[in-house]
């Protein structure tokens, strides 16, 4: 049924118009009929009318839920944040903020079924589950930020990445954020300077391969104290004694045209920007 309207009748007196009975009526109708918001209390309880801002939704900022453990909190479906906390995917400290996306997956309520999607400000994002309450391992979505396609056409892990070709190089965004230039010293003889050095952790370098799997030539490669790195390519030959393919050191050879060798670099850290602190009594 529609909202009830009272009849105010004819001003002065209000002749015409409702009486106090039907007027009373009319009202009632209003408040009871579950199909009028007017008869719904405002709250987070099954059949109640939600504000502006619960759980995040329609608001400027995303809910901030404090410290809490991502484990055994109970959230409601919806958007929040917070730093501080427990069983995320990410360091727990003041600094780090989160960003999670909620979503519980079945009538049992809050914490037994989950999806979950979480990030930082810097991008990484992760993604998991809960089931009957046992919360499943994150797992780290990859993208562009986080991987890149190498020579050879396979998906790495990436942080700042060099392309070196035989007359230049292509540096990803991260690896823009750093000073970094080539110089040519000969054939096959190749410096790069200004760069923060090989990656410390996981794969450095990668060199192009054929169609079957074998490299087009050989590579060898030193980080000099200042850490600029140097890179020469041979032809290849075949070493008897061990049997393997090894660089012809006496034939320098310049990198083969439209392939390129990949260089992953060590991370610079990046400052933390200061996330505000919004409360309810704050203005939006």
């Amino acid at each position: 049924m529609k909202i009830q309207t009272v009849n105010l009748g004819t001003a002065p007196t209000g002749a015409g118009g409702d009486t106090f009975r039907s007027t009373g009526a009319k009202i009632n109708e209003n408040f009871t009929n579950p199909s009028h918001a007017a008869s719904r209390y405002v709250g987070s309880a099954a059949g109640n009318l939600m504000e502006v801002g619960f759980c995040g939704l329609g608001s400027t900022v995303a809910t901030n839920f404090g410290p809490i453990d991502l484990n055994t909190a109970k959230l409601q479906t919806g958007f929040y944040s917070g730093n501080n906390i427990n069983n995320a995917p990410f360091e727990n400290n003041n600094d780090t903020w989160g960003y999670l996306i909620h979503q519980n997956l079945a009538s049992a309520g809050a914490g037994s079924y989950e999806f979950q999607m979480m990030g930082t400000i810097d991008g990484r994002f992760w993604t998991r589950t809960k089931v009957a309450g046992q919360a499943q391992s994150w797992l780290k979505v990859l993208n562009s930020g986080n991987t890149t396609t190498d020579a050879n056409g396979f998906i790495k892990a990436a942080s700042p990445i060099v392309k070196l070709f035989a007359d230049k190089i292509e540096l990803n965004d991260e690896a823009a954020e750093q000073n970094i230039t080539l110089e040519k010293l000969d054939v096959g003889h190749y410096l790069l300077k200004g760069t923060s050095g090989l990656a410390t952790e996981g794969w450095y370098i990668e060199t192009p391969k054929d169609a079957n799997g074998n490299i087009l030539f050989a590579v060898i490669y030193q980080q000099l104290e200042n850490k600029d790195i140097e890179i020469k390519t041979f032809k290849k030959k075949f070493d008897v004694e061990s049997a393997s393919i090894i660089a012809d050191l006496d034939n320098r050879v310049d990198i083969s045209t439209g392939r390129w060798i990949d260089i992953r670099l060590q991370e610079i850290p990046k400052p933390v920007p200061a996330i505000p602190v919004v409360t309810e009594n704050d203005p939006e």
